[in-house]
């Protein structure tokens, strides 16, 4: 079948590459005049001339990562043009100036099972230098490691050239607070006690889908007309990300203003994340919670840079094997950091003499039930079930025999129902059609207690949307309710396909040897860790608000006037 030519599309990908010219207007200043000539002189200054006669020079115009975000021109990434802030480079001057700072560093555990993956196969996307290496520390253990000794090596390289003298920080800890959060604010909405976010909840974690989220405009119907407006956002979860409560509950409390956040992130957009302006210190848009973000491939161009530098002689002799005095030592001196930013983490003293294990962290990876996004969807389901039916469900609630698990058309749509009995739940087994149908809109019996779905990439989540938008328009032609005509209660959603594990940011190592070494790790219950309970018992309830939670801004449309500008 032939389509007309108004139909084809080019280019169409889960990827929305940076445009190669930004259309965000520049702003012209009118108290000069009008603008009658420019020359350019021998430095290539840019000089004006207006209708007085008047010169004046031009400005070269700047776009940051502010600008970016309130932008329409695109409708999500800049960032591999617009990443001055948050770079290599910017990590490496940093640590020309670390005596002014106390740097503390959050690796994700995406990235840190990217780089697992990526050592385990020698793959080309890690330098030989930094193969060689790590095999060298690792001696007779080299055919036999996981993620601890990964992060093991990382941190000791950055600690023998003087970056930094403490662990590294895990988002998992504040992932358990931001799951806990987003299971808690969906059975208020589902119980309508709370007016925002409303039925169907979409989280918010991921930045470049809240991007297209503030961007997207669509008309909508109406008593009386057509309102052009960002509905989406009325839907989106208000839970922070890992990275930003994490961020949030260090600078928020810290008494040390010296403290410099790095987080080790697997998508480009979290530095846009990092650098909107809900996310600043005491309303400060230069002082930012998270101060720098850098991609996994990035972190990896820094273990690079740092290898090529001699190790600091007083750095040598901490990264020997430590007796149990230096290990108490050492753990009174990283409690001390931490105290600074007012997060006791008491295991680190009481456990103090395993600390260390030659400066080896004593603290085990997790992860959460569900996918490799966090699990938003299985923890928010599996807490709503025990709350609003009084059902309990494992942690891996799809392997309750009351829950339906359905494909809906790919792997990156999945369709999660839980039925109030077993009998129900077969039923639905057998009468469901396949398809690319949600459950609720081919109406068959019986009803499903909750329905949600985790949906990755862009051409999934406009599908979403246009679900979203056709309920709205149901609702409205039948005087119905919106929450009568939606197809799913609760939606985790991530820009990239097949989630945060493949996200833009990650080495190039393939996705199923990564997916091993992230699911290796033993599955854990919400707030079940010793340092995730101990970073929420230091959030002050009267900041939870402000640091647990965040909200958004609708982007008005760019209105390009000149038709010149346009093009087609």
């Amino acid at each position: 079948m032939n389509f007309s030519t108004a139909l084809k599309l080019n280019d169409v990908d889960d990827y929305i590459t940076p445009s190669l010219e930004c259309i965000k207007p520049v702003k012209i200043p009118t108290e000069v005049g009008k603008t009658k000539s420019i020359s350019i002189c021998e430095d290539g200054t840019y000089i004006a001339t207006n209708d007085m006669g008047e010169k004046y020079t031009l400005t070269k115009a700047k776009i940051d990562l502010n600008d970016c975000l309130a932008c329409s021109g695109c409708i999500t990434t800049a960032e591999t043009i617009l990443v001055s802030q948050h770079s290599v480079d910017s990590f490496l001057d940093l640590i020309k100036e670390s005596e002014k700072y106390e740097i503390v560093m959050a690796l994700s555990p995406q990235s840190l099972a990217s780089l697992t993956a990526s050592f385990q196969n020698r793959c080309d996307s890690l330098p030989r230098s930094l193969i060689e290496s790590f095999c060298s520390e690792l001696g007779s253990l080299s055919d036999g490691f996981g993620m601890t000794e990964v992060l093991n090596f990382c941190w000791r390289l950055l600690h023998s050239r003087g970056v930094t003298s403490q662990p590294f920080l895990d988002t998992t800890w504040s992932r358990d607070i931001s799951l806990s959060a987003a299971a808690e604010e969906f059975v208020n909405v589902f119980k309508s006690e709370v007016d925002a976010p409303t039925l169907p909840v979409l989280t918010g974690i991921c930045p470049g889908w809240v991007c297209y989220a503030e961007k997207t405009h669509f008309k909508l119907p109406s008593k009386s007309n057509d309102v052009d407006e960002s509905f989406l956002l009325k839907h989106i979860s208000r839970v922070r990300s890992p990275q930003q409560l994490l961020a949030g509950v260090l600078k928020s409390s810290s008494i040390n203003r010296r403290l410099y956040l790095v987080f080790v992130m697997p998508c480009y957009d979290k530095k846009l994340e990092a650098s909107r302006s809900e996310f600043t210190v005491n309303g400060d848009d230069l002082q930012k919670e998270a101060d720098l973000v850098l991609g996994t491939n990035e972190f990896v161009s820094v273990l690079e840079a740092l290898l090529k530098k001699p190790a600091q002689e007083s750095m040598k002799q901490d990264s020997a094997p430590l007796s149990l005095n230096q290990k108490l030592v050492f753990g009174r001196k990283i409690l001390k950091v931490l105290l600074n930013t007012y997060i006791e983490f008491y295991v680190f003293l009481s456990r103090s003499s395993n600390l260390l294990l030659g400066n080896a962290y004593s603290y085990k990876n997790y992860r959460h039930a569900g996918s490799g996004s966090g699990g938003y969807a299985f923890a928010v389901l599996w807490q709503a079930a025990q709350t609003l039916f009084n059902i309990r469900l494992p942690l891996n609630v799809t392997d309750d025999p009351r829950v339906l698990i359905r494909s809906l058309g790919n792997h990156d749509l999945q369709e999660i129902l839980l039925f109030n009995s077993l009998e129900d739940c077969q039923t639905a087994r057998v009468n469901v059609p396949a398809g690319r149908t949600p459950y609720r809109n081919c109406g068959i019996k019986p009803k499903p207690l909750l329905v949600f779905l985790i949906a990755n990439g862009f051409r999934n989540i406009q599908t979403v949307v246009q679900q979203l938008k056709r309920a709205y328009s149901k609702a409205h032609s039948s005087r119905a309710s919106l929450r009568e005509e939606i197809a799913f209660d609760y939606v985790e959603i991530m820009a990239c396909p097949n989630g945060c594990l493949n996200g833009g940011a990650q080495l190039n190592t393939p996705l199923t040897n990564v997916s091993q070494a992230y699911f290796s790790q033993d599955e854990q219950d919400l707030l079940a860790s010793e340092e995730s309970k101990q970073l929420l018992s230091k959030i002050n309830p009267s900041f939870k608000p402000s640091i647990c939670y965040t909200t958004y801004r609708s982007i008005p449309k760019i209105e390009i006037t000149n038709p010149a500008a346009l093009k087609w």
